[in-house]
């Protein structure tokens, strides 16, 4: 992860919504969904927001400095799991400052693939015509 870069949401393929304080994000193209705990939802909202990671890493080194290599680890997952990428529009122009205050514990990303079979499926396009759901069209 390059830090001093801007990072978007991989979308279209990544969608996540802000449920009073907690961040779920979905992953569409794998079907995996993701809940964020601890400074995640924060710092989740901040890179989304414009904020450069090298920005959030020394705000958090400001007020919590034993949570930075959790934190750099984090961003890193983000990257890894392909939820964010390098926002191509970046203007260059550096991020302002960060008065969070980081009173949760250390980010976490919790992963859940349970549901990824049903998520990714395409039962319009998977189904045989014929027989209809829940018949499986044969592969050639």
């Amino acid at each position: 992860m390059n830090i001093s870069s801007r990072y978007a949401i991989n979308s279209p393929d990544v969608v996540s919504e802000d449920f009073d304080g907690e961040i779920v994000m979905l992953n569409l193209a794998n079907g995996h969904y993701f809940s964020l705990a601890g400074i995640a939802a924060p710092i989740w909202t901040l890179l989304l927001a414009g904020h450069r990671p090298a920005v959030i890493l020394d705000s958090i080194r400001a007020k919590r400095p034993e949570l930075v290599d959790q934190a750099a680890a984090f961003l890193q997952r983000l990257v890894e799991l392909n939820l964010v990428r390098v926002d191509i529009a970046d203007d260059g122009a550096p991020s302002a400052l960060i008065a969070e205050i980081w009173s949760s514990g250390g980010p976490e990303i919790k992963v859940y693939d349970d549901l990824a079979e049903l998520i990714y499926s395409d039962p319009i396009h998977d189904v045989d015509e014929q027989a209809g759901w829940p018949t499986l069209r044969r592969q050639p």
